[in-house]
């Protein structure tokens, strides 16, 4: 199985796929293509992207900053409900994950992705898996040599975009702090530089365990599951979701939700990212800032299988994957992602190319994902 799967790795890192790109297109058709070999007929559910997360947090941080450029010019009429609309959109896009800002440059860009779903059984205990197409483009933040800065940059800008805007109001009453609100905002400027440079300068990177090793892996799980005819997919439905546009903001995974909420509500979500390279872990919470987590009956579910098969458990505390938002609502989520010394390899850089990918890798954690929904559909631990 290793070397077919690597053989999908290779074939959809051969180009980027940039989210709403012609690349990501023909990503798309690939994936279908084989689902059809395997005899799925799967369904395409479309939706509007933007082509990167670069807009939405360039806006999001000029907010702050224009209103402390006003509290300076003493245009106080304006500076409350500019600082007001900052600290709102970064709590509601980068902590509550509401993508509001996302979706309207979705609108506005108008490029087209989608996810694609195939069901597989019929049984009672329903699985979601889960694994995004799309790549995303290199930034400064993401060099290797500064990648263990991320989280900081993240808090930092978080700490500064409260500050920035409760100081703009502020300096209404006390002039004196208007130029305090200057100083507080230097580290959104910073990065609203590095995020035109992003833009002008940086391409998207090849995206071989970020995440065509995902996309592989579940179609290893299909394949598997297409040739057994008597098995547990008599027990259980499996929903295999690819999804697009994960990079610019969650975008596929909320399409889903929104979409298939009740059903999403009863089932178990399997998410599959950067598997490609390191130790295999199970996640039992995730989140940037705020950490959020399944219910305490499934996350002991998690960590009693993951003990048993001797895989690793992992409270994940970098940028959000496609499971974060369904932890945050409650659902039963977890992803199987890998790591090496605490880190994801080629972390969103030109590096994430195929000879980085360790087939093993592959085939292990698609025979994880087989082996788990047999056992929680055999073994019923959950209720």
């Amino acid at each position: 199985m290793s070397n077919k799967l690597y053989e999908h790795v290779k074939k959809l890192s051969e180009k980027h796929r940039g989210a709403g790109t012609e690349e990501e297109a023909r990503a798309r058709a690939y994936i279908v293509e084989e689902l059809q070999k395997l005899g799925y007929k799967p369904s395409i559910d479309p939706f509007y992207t933007p082509p990167s997360f670069s807009y939405t947090y360039i806006t999001i941080y000029m907010l702050p900053v224009l209103s402390s450029i006003l509290a300076t010019m003493n245009i106080g009429i304006a500076v409350v409900p500019i600082a007001i609309a900052g600290v709102v959109l970064l709590v509601m896009e980068e902590e509550l994950y509401i993508p509001i800002l996302t979706r309207l440059y979705g609108y506005i860009f108008k490029r087209r992705t989608a996810n694609i779903a195939v069901r597989i059984g019929s049984g009672a205990r329903i699985f979601v898996l889960m694994a995004h197409y799309d790549s995303t483009r290199a930034a400064y933040s993401f060099n290797p040599k500064r990648i263990h800065t991320l989280r900081s940059t993240i808090k930092i800008n978080f700490a500064s975009t409260m500050l920035t805007s409760g100081l703009s109001i502020l300096s209404l009453y006390i002039e004196v702090l208007a130029i305090a609100s200057v100083a507080a905002s230097i580290p959104l400027i910073v990065s609203i530089a590095i995020l035109i440079h992003r833009e002008l300068f940086h391409t998207y990177v090849p995206g071989a365990n970020d995440n065509a090793s995902g996309v592989a892996v579940l179609l290893g799980v299909a394949e598997a599951f297409a040739g057994r005819s008597m098995n547990v997919i008599d027990k259980a439905t499996v929903y295999v979701v690819f999804t697009g546009a994960e990079e610019v903001g969650l975008l596929g995974s909320h399409t889903l939700y929104r979409r298939e909420k009740r059903l999403l509500k009863e089932a178990i979500v399997i998410n599959v990212d950067n598997p490609g390279a390191g130790d295999l872990a199970l996640t039992e919470c995730e989140g940037v800032l705020k950490t959020w987590c399944p219910d305490k009956r499934f996350r002991d579910v998690v960590r009693k299988y993951a003990a048993a098969r001797r895989i690793g458990v992992k409270v994940y505390k970098l940028l959000p994957t496609d499971a974060t938002h369904l932890m945050m609502k409650g659902l039963r989520a977890t992803s199987i992602m890998a790591f090496e010394k605490g880190s994801i390899k080629n972390y969103h850089w030109y590096t994430d190319t195929a000879e980085h990918i360790d087939p093993e890798n592959l085939s292990k954690a698609a025979n994880i994902i087989i082996d788990m929904i047999e056992t929680l559909t055999t073994e019923s631990p959950i209720p």
